[in-house]
């Protein structure tokens, strides 16, 4: 009977991952006759109603999801918008957060015929916008449209599970009188960030109090994240579904204790029930205070539902109530089975259920303490590796110390200390993470803290998940043996490695930069590092998608921001056998240990029958300024050539094709498609069947330069560019296999390049 129940949802859940799959959405019409026609057989067969039963969720469940992937994708910006600025009035929403050189917030425009939620940057604003607040802005308005990598953070999903259509550049702004009443929460929780920075003043760790009070995590520096990373812990720097339930189940417990003291309201209402309720309110309000944002939003389901069936007073299977929970969740939020959070958290709790099902008896509290962390760790390590190539193995330690730590004592601390005047309860909070952070450095310092592998196929997961069951079960059972034999094809590498005298080389989307991967059969070279941030945000999470562990070179162009921004990052994080560079003796990159030598014409190298060769600058050239001394590098297997020239300009292109520059056959268009690069005579001289171009989308400098693609397409050159291919990647053997990452991964939601958009 229990299975009878559990089926019918999991189908249904079943029904809005596979959705998911499709690179288009289909129409919605079979979905809803396939469910009508299961119902109707169920009706009349009751020996076969079970099968059917399942068949009709699982086509309701698919049709759910696409009929809110419509509206979804219906109210993104129309491109025949795009482009243009318009003067609209609404509030902002959310809580604004200060960026690099400007600020980003969620605009809610008053205009019916826009997106719902707008994503507006402003740069160098006057007056900053604040929560709430009525604004008259000019907004020029783009697509929704992310860098696509393998491997990293997939911008346009995020933005559909969000709901965020748009997002814009401020030209200009006027504050209006009065606020918007639906921020109302919002505000409070600005009223409450502010308090907490002015009693914590510049104390290290105020940001991650602030983070863990109302879910505000953007000032939380980068070296911190990098830490909670490799132990495992950044789900507790935030007010995730662990504190939600650690706060309500505290209140809960205080609610009983104290409720059992009063015997008038005792006797009318048993102590269990009131502290259930006590608990279901404390978890709505701590939901509140993190603006209802969608994790939270999927824990105060589940809470609810699980406090809802202990107060109906009858027996429920846990595993009804957690199969029941997957599925209101995914009928709320069809788009929840895209976030790695959503899954993570579920089968974590799935895996702890299954845990204490197969226990016997009473056991020691350290060691039911010390299997709850085993089974925690190994329910996430399919999702942790498969999702971000990353195995943090002092994760278990790690969280037995910080979960008590955080959950139980800062985060309760911090909440209190709202309240209190004196300010001494969230300086005790912040100090109290401070001593956690120390012991997490601690952990983070140990040799193979975190470890890295090359992301698995999608289908060894479903023989993981049977590894982890059968790890779960209890000592002795036949069968368990088999566990290490399910999990090992996630762990064995999956690729072919390169053949002697081939190469790969991948142009990443880094935005407006450039960053290029080239792999040989045993070595590595990467080309430049990407804008500031780019390290985190692509490189760092592409390579460890692609297994690169390590690199034998580095080469950074030039002194220029869009060349160098990751450099000092990827050196701190990436073991770097040597790298070449024209940097200055001052620039941060420079003070890293990996040997260095400036790049220069005439060095060359052969690994695994390629060529690699700088061939500018020459020793005693004196540029003008940065770009004119990049570094130009020169890849030949023999049969096929690869030339990355940085940000050269005419001038030095023309003493390359003075200096005989040889046929190459993909060039990577010099300054990012610049007019003031890819003279007529360096395409004349290199005559290139392909040219890549790495740009930004719909970036300022207007890259690459109208004129510049049609004088490479008027010699024949195929182009492929990071902002409308994704990443760019170039099989070179015999033959030249070229493709672009957006078009060899198409989902659904994301943006494709249109007669306009060329």
């Amino acid at each position: 009977m229990l299975l009878r129940a559990l089926l019918p949802i999991l189908a249904f859940v079943l029904g809005a991952c596979l959705l998911q799959v499709p690179s288009t959405l289909p129409p919605l019409w079979p979905a809803l006759l396939l469910a009508g026609i299961a119902l109707a057989c169920a009706a009349w067969c009751p020996r076969w109603r079970t099968a059917l039963l399942v068949i009709a969720c699982a086509a309701a469940g698919w049709g759910w999801a696409d009929l809110r992937a419509q509206a979804r994708l219906a109210d993104r910006l129309d491109e025949r918008q795009e482009g243009r600025t318009i003067t609209v009035q609404g509030h902002v929403a959310g809580l604004p957060q200060p960026t690099l050189h400007g600020i980003r917030f969620l605009f809610v425009p008053d205009d019916a015929s826009l997106p719902r939620r707008i994503q507006a940057s402003w740069y160098g604003p006057a007056a900053k916008p604040r929560t709430g607040e009525r604004w008259q802005l000019a907004l020029k308005l783009k697509q929704v449209h992310g860098a696509v990598n393998p491997g990293g953070f997939d911008l346009e999903r995020w933005m559909l599970q969000e709901g965020i259509g748009a997002t814009a550049n401020v030209q200009a702004g006027q504050r209006l009188p009065g606020h918007a009443w639906r921020a109302t929460i919002d505000r409070g929780r600005v009223v409450i960030a502010n308090h907490i920075r002015a009693e914590l003043a510049a104390r290290p760790y105020a940001p991650v109090i602030v983070a863990l009070v109302v879910g505000e995590q953007a000032g939380i520096p980068p070296e911190q994240w990098q830490r909670f990373t490799t132990t495992g812990i950044s789900h507790l720097i935030s007010i995730s579904g662990l504190h939600i339930t650690m706060v309500a189940g505290l209140v809960a417990w205080a609610a009983g204790w104290g409720w059992r003291r009063l015997p008038r309201l005792a006797a009318r209402i048993a102590a269990q029930r009131a502290a259930l309720v006590a608990g279901m309110i404390a978890a709505l309000c701590y939901s509140t205070l993190a603006g209802f944002a969608v994790p939270t939003q999927r824990t105060l389901l589940m809470l609810t539902l699980a406090g809802l069936c202990l107060l109906s007073a009858r027996l429920w299977p846990l595993s009804l109530i957690w199969t029941l929970a997957l599925g209101l969740v995914v009928l709320v939020d069809p788009f929840a089975v895209l976030s790695p959070g959503f899954w993570l958290s579920f089968l974590t709790v799935g895996a702890l259920l299954w845990l204490s099902a197969n226990r016997n008896g009473r056991q020691h509290w350290l060691r039911v303490w010390a299997g709850t962390q085993w089974a925690a760790t190994l329910a996430s390590f399919p999702l942790l590796l498969f999702l971000f190539q990353q195995l943090p193995l002092v994760s278990p330690l790690a969280n037995a110390v910080a979960i008590p730590l955080v959950s139980l004592a800062v985060t309760p601390l911090a909440l209190v200390g709202t309240l209190d005047p004196s300010g001494l309860l969230l300086v005790g909070a912040e100090r109290l993470f401070a001593l956690t952070d120390w012991l997490l450095a601690q952990l983070a310092a140990l040799p193979h803290a975190s470890i890295s592998l090359p992301a698995p196929p999608l289908w060894t997961l479903l023989p993981a998940a049977c590894g982890v069951l059968l790890l779960l079960l209890p000592a002795g059972l036949p069968g368990r043996w088999l566990a290490p034999i399910f999990l090992l094809p996630m762990l064995v590498p999956q690729g072919e490695a390169l053949p002697a005298g081939h190469y790969r080389a991948t142009i990443l989307d880094v935005g407006q930069g450039l960053a290029v991967l080239v792999q040989t059969r045993n070595r590595i070279l990467l080309y430049d590092t990407g804008p500031p941030g780019a390290a985190q945000r692509y490189l760092l999470p592409s390579l460890r998608a692609m297994g690169v562990a390590r690199l034998d070179v580095l080469v950074v162009s030039h002194d220029d921001n869009d060349h160098t921004g990751g450099a000092d990052a990827l050196l701190a994080t990436l073991p770097v056998t040597r790298w070449s560079s024209r940097l200055p003796t001052q620039h941060p990159a420079r003070m890293r240990p990996a040997p260095h030598a400036p790049c220069m014409a005439g060095q060359r190298w052969r690994w695994d029958g390629v060529t690699f060769e700088f061939i500018w600058p020459h020793p005693d050239y004196a540029g003008r300024d940065d770009n004119a001394m990049s570094c130009v590098l020169r890849i030949d297997n023999g049969r096929h050539a690869l030339l990355l020239p940085g940000d050269i300009g005419r001038s030095e292109e023309l003493q390359l094709v003075e200096a005989d520059l040889a046929d190459t056959d993909i060039v990577v268009a010099p300054h990012h498609g610049s007019r003031s690069s890819s003279s007529e005579a360096l395409i004349a001289a290199t005559e290139p069947a392909w040219v890549a171009y790495s740009a930004g989308y719909l970036n300022r400098f207007h890259h690459p330069n109208r004129i510049i693609v049609e004088r490479y397409a008027a010699h024949g050159a195929q182009a492929l560019r990071t902002d409308h291919d994704g990443a760019l990647v170039f099989e070179v053997g015999d033959t030249i296999d070229a493709w672009g990452w957006r078009t060899r991964t198409p989902r659904y939601w994301r943006w494709q390049a249109t007669t306009q958009s060329q």
